[in-house]
């Protein structure tokens, strides 16, 4: 009984939104635009005063059998006469409060002028001219530094559609009001002038050291600025570090290198003493012997960490733990392997640890070998780039003459 309701209700709400939308459909497709344009009594609303020209696509029923496409164009709205010169008049009335900018009036002009070209709110543009262009410009800049007063007349040409109209605005331009210390750097300038022209026959102009009572000090303006040493010096800083921290890298990587090199002449070894009766203990001590007394003792990073294991047995560590450290501190998986066999020796024994080790010895051969490999693929590959470098010289040899020939 539940669902029934339940299902009813569901439906009545799908095609209540099913109904509204349909009828927002047709509202706004028949009646909304022809009520806001106007259509419905053939009407076409233009662009205001001034505006541009528009075209309208028109669907138009009654030309013929069926409904035809038209595009008409509109022309924006224009004055007529007594529009025009009312507008002309308006505009005039409220000119100086929009044109003065800074200024406090027509009268006491020291500021630039703004003197604008268009009227979008009225769709009329402007012309001005400026009876003194050298004082004031016709875009209402002081072009000159004014000393006393200057009486300037400015012309505004209104234009709208085919109709004019010319005004003239009277405009003061008084000195621009400074400050103390603006007018002190004006005099000083002056001096400076009066200065430089006594003393052109001189190869320097003498500055004068003291004015009205202060002594003075110069330096140049443009001199270059030291602001970016401490920066520089952060930079360097910054490319030191990563300069170690890339070195410190590159020795690792060296090291690992090198104990992947030295991985299968230890197990080699290893397993050859071990199989000749030797305890591992007593192996691993004749092999630091023998590194020990090389005549040319060269730093094997493997045999370093193997001559550490020794002494830490020989101090006391127990030699599964000394086996694991040894393992650990190389963080290589080969040699982790050998410490996880050589400390598990201490629990299977001797004949199961001469059968592993025999493997051993069979992976790290073919381990270097790989090793090799890439190492002599990664040569190569540092090779490229100065033969690349040494083919652009030669080209750039037999081409610049070439061309310059053909020049």
């Amino acid at each position: 009984m539940w669902r029934s309701r339940i299902a009813k209700s569901s439906f009545l709400r799908s095609a209540v939104c099913v109904a509204v939308s349909l009828l927002l459909w047709g509202y706004l497709t028949y009646l909304a635009p022809d009520q806001e344009n106007g259509l419905s009594q053939g009407q076409l609303e233009r662009e205001s005063y001034g505006g541009s020209p528009k075209e309208e696509q028109l669907v138009v029923n009654g030309l013929g059998s069926r409904e035809q496409t038209v595009t008409v164009k509109v022309s924006p709205r224009v004055y007529t006469k007594q529009e025009a010169d009312a507008v002309f008049f308006e505009i005039m009335d409220r000119m100086e409060e929009r044109i003065r900018g800074k200024n406090e009036s027509l009268q006491e002009v020291s500021e630039n002028l703004k003197l604008p070209s268009y009227l979008d709110e009225y769709g009329v543009r402007v012309r001005w001219h400026s009876s003194e262009p050298e004082l004031l410009s016709s875009a209402g800049t002081i072009e000159a530094g004014i000393e006393k007063k200057q009486e300037v007349v400015l012309q505004a040409e209104l234009l709208a559609g085919e109709y004019r109209a010319d005004f003239e605005l009277p405009v003061t331009l008084v000195p621009k009001k400074r400050t103390e210390e603006e007018l002190l750097k004006k005099h000083f300038s002056e001096e400076v002038s009066r200065l430089d022209e006594q003393q052109k026959q001189y190869s320097s102009l003498q500055l004068p050291m003291e004015y009205q009572g202060k002594a003075l000090s110069y330096r140049s303006a443009e001199k270059t600025s030291y602001a970016v040493i401490p920066l520089l010096g952060v930079l360097m800083a910054m490319l030191l570090l990563l300069q170690e921290k890339s070195k410190q890298q590159q020795l690792e990587k060296k090291r690992e290198q090198q104990l992947l090199l030295d991985y299968p002449e230890v197990v080699s070894k290893l397993q050859v003493l071990v199989g000749a009766g030797m305890t591992v203990r007593n192996a691993w001590g004749r092999m630091i012997h023998d590194y020990e007394s090389a005549p040319e003792k060269k730093v094997r990073p493997a045999y370093e960490e193997m001559r550490q294991t020794y002494y830490q047995m020989e101090n006391g560590t127990a030699e599964g733990a000394a086996y694991r450290d040894f393992g650990r501190r190389c963080r290589l998986q080969p040699y982790l392997k050998l410490s996880s066999i050589l400390e598990q020796n201490r629990k299977t024994g001797t004949k199961n640890l001469r059968e592993l080790l025999y493997r051993e010895v069979e992976d790290a051969f073919e381990l270097r070998k790989n090793l090799a490999k890439r190492l002599g693929e990664e040569a190569t590959t540092r090779l490229l780039a100065p033969l690349l470098l040494l083919l652009f010289v030669v080209m750039i040899f037999i081409l610049v003459p070439a061309m310059m020939s053909m020049g």
